[in-house]
């Protein structure tokens, strides 16, 4: 899968968000993140290990816990990521492996059929 898919997957569920949160704010265990969140230590395992799956979090050992930071340098990616889309970037659209014409009428000739609801090809 894609890295950056992975990405917005892992945050595409409110517990993991807020995990997330909890996270950026301080580094802590996942007995305290259920504390913090009314959730079994097990749920929060599961989220733990999709967090750390796509990258965004990073777990370091303490005594008998794993404490858990978050990594800033993947939330830049997904900034940058954000930003591409924003700025129109055509670069985005080659890294996900997607052909989109500049000119839509080129496409509608082309296939005898029209590609966009309001244009008139």
């Amino acid at each position: 899968m894609d890295p950056i898919l992975q990405l917005f997957k892992a945050l595409g569920d409110e517990t993991r968000l807020k995990i997330l949160i909890i996270l950026s704010r301080k580094r802590i265990c996942a007995k305290g993140v259920a504390r913090h969140l009314n959730l079994s230590e097990a749920a929060v395992s599961q989220h733990l290990k999709i967090l750390r799956d796509a990258g965004l979090i990073e777990g370091r050992k303490a005594g008998y816990f794993v404490h858990y930071d978050v990594q800033k340098q993947v939330l830049s990616q997904m900034i940058e990521f954000i930003d591409q889309l924003r700025d129109d970037d055509p670069s985005i659209a080659f890294n996900l492996g997607l052909h989109i014409p500049d000119d839509c009428e080129v496409l509608c000739q082309s296939r005898k059929a029209r590609c966009c609801k309001n244009h008139k090809c």
